[in-house]
């Protein structure tokens, strides 16, 4: 396995990848895990402008990928807009109004055990790109309603992120959705930290040895 900035090439793949994990009709989700939104023409502009990494088997075939929105781009989108609605359960939005916030868009996965395996790996190269560029908070939202992504929780919180809000949102495919909020406080070392701080943050380590890191 590779993991790599994703290219222009990659997007037919991101595609593909999106329709598998489509919610089927009975409104059920492939793993518990499913995506919403994202065009062919904003996961173009994501591969040029956000940070998007990729993760190939050994013959090219993209089997996912991670999608993060800097600072710099986040600010333009419609979910900076929205983060006065967040329902924060501790704290709230105005310390970090002037602080460099990223926001992980996109976590996905081909469906089947050989590529999720690599999915803490991913998520962890993705933090440790955000923390060098010097972010300093990472969000995450999750949908809970009308249905519940299991495949998120367990991954961010592998990672360290806390559940700290909620946000109303609405998208085309399922009108009103209740999701999470989630965080994580990113500095320099935090994917060392997180890499040897526990058992589990050392097996994530290890799967991300063994995933060529291109970008490095």
């Amino acid at each position: 396995m590779k993991i790599r900035p994703a290219q222009p090439g990659d997007v037919d793949g991101m595609l593909r990848i999106k329709r598998e994990l489509k919610l089927d009709s009975t409104g059920d989700a492939p793993g518990g895990g499913f995506l919403l939104g994202a065009t062919r023409e904003q996961y173009e502009f994501l591969v040029a402008n956000a940070q998007v990494l990729a993760l190939t088997d050994d013959d090219g075939v993209l089997g996912g990928f991670a999608i993060a929105l800097p600072d710099g781009v986040l600010r333009a989108t419609d979910v900076w807009a929205r983060r006065r609605s967040i329902a924060w359960g501790d704290g709230d939005w105005d310390a970090l109004e002037d602080a460099r916030v990223a926001y992980f868009d996109q976590l996905a996965m081909r469906p089947g055990p050989r590529h999720r395996t690599y999915a803490p790996a991913l998520a962890l190269a993705a933090l440790e790109q955000l923390a060098a560029t010097g972010h300093h908070h990472l969000f995450a939202t999750v949908v809970r309603e009308p249905v519940m992504n299991l495949a998120s929780p367990p991954l961010l919180q592998a990672i360290g992120a806390a559940r700290v809000g909620t946000i109303d949102e609405d998208y085309p495919e399922v009108g009103r959705i209740l999701s999470d909020v989630y965080h994580l406080a990113l500095h320099p070392g935090t994917a060392a930290d997180l890499a040897t701080g526990s058992a589990l943050g050392r097996r994530i380590a290890r799967t991300m040895g063994r995933a060529h890191l291109a970008w490095r």
